[in-house]
């Protein structure tokens, strides 16, 4: 834990600073604490497979080990007291102390970390047994529905004359020649996006707008729009027109759907995960995502996230030019004041920072 002797005396002058600033120990102590609070993830008890912060205890038992371990330093380098006998056993009970004190908060450590991780996991059980039931439902629905769509299909196909026949899918070819010639001269925006033939895309990072094209002018009432989880389905007249599964879930109650100029089909959908689709169905063309932009706008983020951005940006360019980050400059000036305070050997004099010692290359402006 203990550097070189200049490495540990190397922020003396600064800490001496801190202190007259904020009236001792307990100031100094309350700063360094709560520059750890702010800026710092020093308190944030993290949950198995997190990036950041420290198991349950584990920041306070940081904060022990270091403060024991100065403590013992000052023991062994004070005077020792004409009593050795008496100051051995003094020693000997303190250091039982620690060790009890330390097995204790490693034990509640370890059990408030199982805890943790006992909760975590009945959770995600409990989340997959739901989101299993939901989709076994609805895969059974779904298989219904297209069995009942199947038999009704096939009765009525039994019903109609052969020429009926021919001219129905006729008039489906010239119905799907003119929806792509509709595709090709829209002028919708496919910014990160594409077309297919039956509809163009645009996409951010959190969602995806569709512009479908029918092949007649409808009603809204003519439509039959399903915006589900994982799939959607478009009927007109109780036709089908349009099924399929999306390349990736999406958020079914933030995603909705309008009708524009009677023969276009808006679709806002909402990604249920922020990231990047290479086609809206499962089948369909697919895009290169290499070229497509994912980045995200700074005023998305909260106050306090643009605040932290913002000042990394200026410290940045601060670097770049060669001149002090906004800490450093902060360092500095507390330097200043310490260096003509009340019981500083420099008072009076002019401020000179080749006299303290600390790096100034970091400080030259």
């Amino acid at each position: 834990m203990s550097g070189s002797q200049q490495q540990q005396t190397k922020f003396d002058e600064m800490y001496y600073a801190i202190c007259n600033e904020t009236g001792g120990i307990h100031g100094l102590l309350d700063s360094l604490f709560s520059f750890m609070y702010r800026r710092t993830d020093f308190f944030y008890e993290c949950e198995p497979g997190d990036k950041m912060g420290f198991p349950p205890g584990k920041a306070e038992i940081i904060v022990n080990q270091a403060f024991k371990y100065y403590q013992d330093m000052h023991y062994k380098n004070r005077q020792p007291p004409k009593d050795i006998k008496e100051f051995e056993e003094k020693l000997k009970v303190y250091q039982e102390k620690m060790k009890q004190q330390k097995e204790v908060q490693e034990k509640m450590q370890a059990e408030k970390q199982k805890q943790l991780e006992e909760q975590k996991l009945k959770k995600q059980e409990e989340q997959k047994k739901l989101q299993q039931s939901d989709y076994d439902k609805k895969q059974q629905q779904q298989e219904q529905k297209d069995k009942k769509d199947i038999q009704e299909q096939q009765q009525q196909g039994q019903k109609e004359e052969k020429k009926d026949d021919i001219q129905q899918i006729q008039e489906e070819k010239d119905e799907t020649e003119i929806v792509k010639e509709m595709v090709r001269q829209s002028n919708f925006n496919t910014y990160n996006g594409g077309k297919t033939d039956k509809y163009s895309w645009t996409q951010s990072i959190s969602d995806v707008t569709v512009e479908v094209i029918l092949p007649k002018k409808v009603k809204s009432k003519q439509l039959k729009v399903d915006l589900e989880n994982q799939q959607v389905r478009i009927e007109i007249d109780s036709k089908m027109y349009i099924q399929g599964s999306y390349y990736m879930p999406i958020k079914t109650d933030d995603s909705l759907w309008s009708l524009e100029d009677g023969n276009k089909l808006i679709l806002t959908l909402e990604k249920a995960q922020e990231n990047i689709w290479k086609t809206v169905l499962k089948g369909d063309q697919e895009i290169d995502t290499k070229k497509v932009e994912n980045t995200k706008p700074i005023d998305s983020f909260d106050g306090e996230t643009q605040g932290a951005i913002r000042k990394l940006m200026y410290d940045q360019k601060r670097k770049q030019m060669g001149l002090p980050t906004s800490e450093q400059e902060a360092q500095l000036e507390m330097m200043k004041k310490a260096w003509d305070a009340e019981g500083s050997p420099f008072k009076g004099q002019p401020f000179d920072p080749s006299k303290l010692n600390f790096d100034q290359s970091q400080f030259q402006q």
